[in-house]
């Protein structure tokens, strides 16, 4: 009797480990290691300016800053959740709309030199 209301341990193989997306503070993938990145350097200039004589925290808080925001701007705004090469192509695009070129000009846009592609106008007639 004991043995029948003994149950046994079931063990079920999950995958949750290859579905989830690895990370740290809300930072997914290679945006994790620019995050880290900007935390290091981030430390840095906040002890270079925290050590001085008198030590000068103001400084030593907004330099530290600068790198996080930086990072944070540029992962959660142009990488995180977008297509892998949005931040690239929007890059080209403010590059070209400042220079005053259009995007789609025909300067950029190279003539097919086809042997079978002839233009109408300039066709001659073959006797």
């Amino acid at each position: 009797m004991a043995a029948e209301q003994q149950q046994g341990i079931r063990l079920h193989e999950t995958n949750e480990g290859r579905e989830v997306q690895q990370g740290i503070a809300g930072f997914e993938g290679l945006n994790a290691l620019f995050f880290m990145f900007a935390l290091m350097l981030s430390l840095l200039i906040f002890r270079r300016y925290a050590a001085d004589d008198p030590p000068n925290m103001p400084a030593a808080v907004i330099g530290a800053a600068i790198p996080l925001v930086l990072v944070s701007f540029y992962c959660f705004g142009l990488k995180q959740g977008k297509p892998p090469s949005y931040d690239v192509e929007l890059g080209e695009w403010l590059i070209i709309k400042l220079s005053g070129g259009s995007y789609f000009s025909p300067r950029q846009v190279e003539p097919l030199a086809l042997d079978w592609i002839q233009d109408p106008k300039n066709k001659e007639p073959q006797i």
